[in-house]
Formats: structure tokens, sequence, C-alpha cells
């Protein structure tokens, strides 16, 4: 049996449909917001969530993914001679320019294709073994779009080198820009420095004295910086803020905060157009506790209609939006569950705001024009 607040609000089918939908708005601004804000921070740490690494190497106040770092070859070796270095393995890192019919920028990545802590993942065609031939190169399918005669045998330049094809990955990027693997010496070859690396990262034993193998390392230079995997993380988070990205998340911050501001006036003004509805209620002894229950009921139907239309129609623009620019969102259950507590708790404040209003409404008011 469907309750007298349900009643009210299928009384009005219009009304009910422009608050849901404008909650479904406002809940769009908060969720992709949220969820543009968590992809864009993942997919920047994803070589360093992939590698799994306990300390990275690199030079001192350049501890970051996106710094211009410079590591010797001799701290690799002195690395993995440590007591208590399970593995330790190179990595250089860059920008570059892909052409393959027109130019595209793209993220160099130089590793060593026997090191397994830096290696392509999600391979869709060919072979990633190739990659240790000098003139190999495995590019994400991010590059290609719209280049019907990319295919694994294809000459491609990457920063004026030609270069053969060997296979195809998705979903290997930064942020925004896709990655394309070469391997150390290649990637010395095409203005890097041979004898050094941008990183050395180290996958340590169970057990290991982690403080004591980064102090031995640091010994070694002092111009190296050894980074434990969070606050080398986290650097590269705040790095990419501070840059011209920032602003990304200024939209995010002023996206969230209009948009719980309009859930919070949408069910403000939901409410207070149906004070007749409460009057009448009260000319039939309806009590102050039975209205508000009537109130609460009706937000939190209309929020969670609201939500779910708001949830479908972020997950729809995200597709879009990766399919154009390859900017994709991440929306993980904890966030999408504390994103739900939120709008619920906005919907049950701007009732409660009006609630006060619809208690004291006069019943009188029923026989108004």
């Amino acid at each position: 049996m469907i309750s007298i607040a349900l009643e009210i609000l299928f009384h009005d089918k219009l009304r009910l449909v422009i608050t849901v939908v404008s909650l479904g708005f406002a809940i769009v601004m908060i969720i992709y917001d949220i969820g543009m804000f968590y992809g864009v921070t993942q997919d920047s740490v994803t070589l360093v969530d992939r590698a799994q690494a306990q300390l990275w190497v690199s030079k001192k106040e350049e501890a970051r993914l996106n710094g211009p770092s410079v590591v010797p070859a001799s701290t690799l070796n002195r690395a993995r001679r440590l007591s208590g270095v399970l593995q330790a393995c190179p990595l250089d890192y860059g920008m570059g320019n892909l052409k393959i019919g027109d130019t595209r920028q793209v993220t160099i990545v130089g590793i060593d294709p026997n090191c397994p802590l830096f290696q392509p993942w999600d391979i869709t065609t060919g072979d990633a073994a190739a990659l240790r031939r000098r003139d190999a190169i495995i590019v994400d399918d991010l590059a290609l779009r719209g280049l019907n005669q990319a295919q694994v045998g294809t000459t491609v330049e990457l920063n004026g080198r030609d270069l053969h094809l060997v296979a195809i990955t998705r979903n290997n990027k930064s942020f925004s820009y896709p990655f394309v693997y070469v391997n150390l010496q290649t990637f010395a070859s095409l203005g890097g420095e041979f004898g050094t690396y941008s990183f050395v990262a180290m996958q340590l034993e169970p057990g290991a004295d982690q403080a004591g193998i980064a102090q031995s390392l640091a010994h070694a230079g002092s111009d190296l910086a050894v980074t434990s995997e969070e606050d080398f993380r986290q650097a590269t988070i705040l790095a990419l803020i501070a840059q011209g990205v920032g602003m990304i998340f200024v939209v995010v911050g002023v996206g969230v905060l209009v948009g719980m501001l309009i859930i919070t006036l949408t069910m403000y003004t939901a409410t207070m157009e149906r004070l007749r509805d409460f009057a009448i209620l009260k000319a039939l002894g309806a009590t102050r506790w039975r209205i508000w229950r009537i109130v609460l009921e009706q937000a939190l139907a209309e929020t969670g209609v609201g939500f779910m239309l708001g949830l479908a129609a972020s997950l729809g623009l995200n597709v879009f939006v990766e399919s154009l620019s390859g900017i994709r969102g991440r929306y993980p259950l904890p966030a999408i569950m504390a994103a739900l507590g939120v709008m619920l708790a906005l919907a049950i404040l701007g009732s409660l705001i009006s609630i006060r209003k619809a208690n004291s409404v006069n019943p009188v008011m029923v026989f108004r024009a």
C-alpha cells in the first residue's frame, strides 16, 4: 500500500519530475566531479601503483614521477647488492611526440624488458618480449585512435626516430597522455643520457630494514633522494595539482559546492510548494510528528530516485568524455556510497529547514483560493 507521503508526491507528477531531474542534475555535478578528481589523481600514479616498490630513488628535490630526475647507473648496481633488496629496476620517464600520420604527444616510458616491476599491461595484440630490440616500440591504443593504418609491424616515428610497432596496449596512460614503451637503450638514444636513469625503484624482501636501506643509498650520493612509495606517490599528485592541471581541482570543488547548494534548495522549495497538502493533513488531524515523517519520507524517496538518475548520467558522461579525450573518472563503491550519504544528509537538511513552516501552517489555507 502506498504511503500518504508517496501519494502526495505522485499527485503532482510534473512537480515530482522537475524535483527529481533537478536533484539528478545536482548529483551529476557532485559525483562526476568527484569521479574526475579521483580518476585524474589515480591515473597520474599508475606506474607507481603497479610497480609495488617500497622505495624510489630520484634526484634530490625531484622525488616525483613528473620531475626532471637523473640517477646514475652506479646507484642501480649498489641497490641490487644491498641485503634485503628483492628487486631493483630502472625507469626512464619523459614526454615525446609520436608521429603516425599526424603528431601526437605521448609519455615515453623506458624500461628493462627483463625487470618485472615495470612492464606493459593489457596487451591487446603483439608481443612485449620484442621490446628487447633497439628499434621496437609498444604503443597504447589511445595514441592510435582514428588511425586505421596503425597495427603491429607499422613503422612509427618517435622524436624523429623510426621505430617498429611490436605491440599495442589498452589503458596504459597517465591522466591524459598515453604511454609508449621503449627499452632503456632506445630511450637514451631519443634524447636521454647513457649511463643514467630517471628513477630506480626497489622492491624489498619481507621484514627488510627499509629505513636502513634508504639511508645506505642516500649516503651513496649527496644529490640523491630515497623516498617511500607513499611519499613518492603523494609528491607526484601534489606536483600535478601545483601545475596548470590544478585548475581541474578548482572546477571540481566549485562543482561539488554548487551541487550541494542545489540539492538543499531543491528540497526546501519542494517542501514549501506542498504547504497546502500539509494544511489539509493538519485539518484532518495529523500531528506534528506525522508531518515530520511525511516530509522526511518524501525527501528520501526523491533523493533516492534522483541519485540513481544522476549516477547513471555520470557514468554515461564519463564514457563519452573518455571516448573523446582519454580522460576518465573513477567511481569506487566506497566513494559512491559516501556521496549517497552526503546527498541524503543535504536533502534532509533542506527539508528540515522548511519543516518548521510546514508544521506551523494554518489549516484555514485549505479554503483559500
